[in-house]
């Protein structure tokens, strides 16, 4: 893992505004762009939110966590989401239909479309555990773009 900012957090009631506190720590410590740390925020939020919303631990007793790995380098911003929960590739799942009226609408998906309109890139691996990775340009556009492989292994907390 490239040096950077890392948090451990117990999945728990507090769980998604402790991974918004180590991004803001992290976003000033880097001095990032209001937008860019906007960005950031919206899409951690929405990641963590949903690690938690779905996991099938009770925290008490097994001690389940989240990994959040904080990294930039240059103008790239590289934050890495790591869980013990079952598979799940947010990615592998067709965008929600936001054109058809709301009571013919499917519940789900419009978060991690939201992570994926705010992000450069998106990307999710399965190792020993769900790994989702998100990066931003802090000087390019939302527009989707594709950046330089990945070089770290957040299987190890």
């Amino acid at each position: 893992m490239r040096p950077g900012r890392h948090a451990h957090i117990a999945i728990g009631g507090l769980t998604v505004s402790e991974a918004a506190d180590e991004l803001d720590v992290f976003c000033t410590a880097e001095r990032l762009p209001d937008d860019a740390a906007w960005r950031l925020r919206v899409a951690l939020d929405e990641i963590v939110a949903n690690i938690v919303a779905h996991s099938p631990h009770c925290p008490a007793a097994t001690g389940a966590a989240v990994d959040v790995w904080f990294c930039r380098d240059g103008a790239m911003v590289e934050v890495i989401v790591a869980d013990d929960g079952p598979a799940f590739d947010p990615l592998a799942r067709t965008g929600p239909d936001v054109s058809a009226p709301l009571e013919r609408r499917q519940p789900g998906g419009l978060g991690i479309a939201l992570v994926k309109a705010l992000m450069d890139e998106v990307r999710y691996e399965r190792t020993s555990r769900n790994v989702l990775t998100i990066r931003k340009r802090l000087d390019a556009s939302p527009a989707a773009g594709a950046a330089g492989a990945d070089e770290h292994s957040p299987e190890q907390s």
